[in-house]
């Protein structure tokens, strides 16, 4: 985001500020947008929801699923999720650890208020979903080798004389 200036439209510009000034980038940030840069195999870790008392955690079950606490054993990770990279997410859906919301729009929604207790705009959600759009990247074409046969088997079908 810090590179070429006309690389993003209007819009995608106007969804980031948004998204900055909205405090998303304070566990969206980073070259992966997920947080600060952690030791090699580590992640960063939130509360989520951090904000319970509304009507997405029981829509969308959001608080049934313990976090990392499943994983420890501690009372201390209760909750707690690793924060995901929102590099190519508009690839991703569903949305939230048990795939709960399909729609984007609706996933920055549920953050806005779950997380930092935010209600957003139409306008200023169809902006972060234009800006978050703007952070899909190329896939790789990854071309598999070709393999030699196992030993003892032919990749050729066996023909009947």
């Amino acid at each position: 985001v810090k590179g070429d200036k006309k690389a993003m439209t209007e819009q995608q510009v106007r969804g980031m500020n948004t998204f900055d000034a909205t405090g998303c980038t304070s566990c969206h940030s980073g070259a992966a947008f997920n947080g600060p840069q952690q030791k090699l195999g580590q992640g960063f870790y939130m509360k989520f929801p951090a904000y319970a008392d509304n009507a997405y955690v029981s829509k969308y079950k959001l608080a049934d699923d313990k976090g990392r606490e499943q994983v420890t054993g501690s009372g201390a990770d209760t909750n707690m999720f690793r924060v995901s990279t929102l590099r190519n997410i508009t690839d991703t859906a569903p949305y939230f650890h048990n795939g709960s919301v399909n729609d984007l729009a609706e996933a920055v929604r549920v953050m806005a208020k779950t997380q930092l207790n935010k209600e957003l705009a139409d306008a200023d959600v169809d902006d972060i979903v234009v800006f978050l759009g703007a952070l899909t990247g190329e896939y790789p074409v990854i071309t598999m080798p070709r393999l030699p046969a196992t030993s003892g088997t032919s990749i050729v079908a066996a023909q009947s004389n």
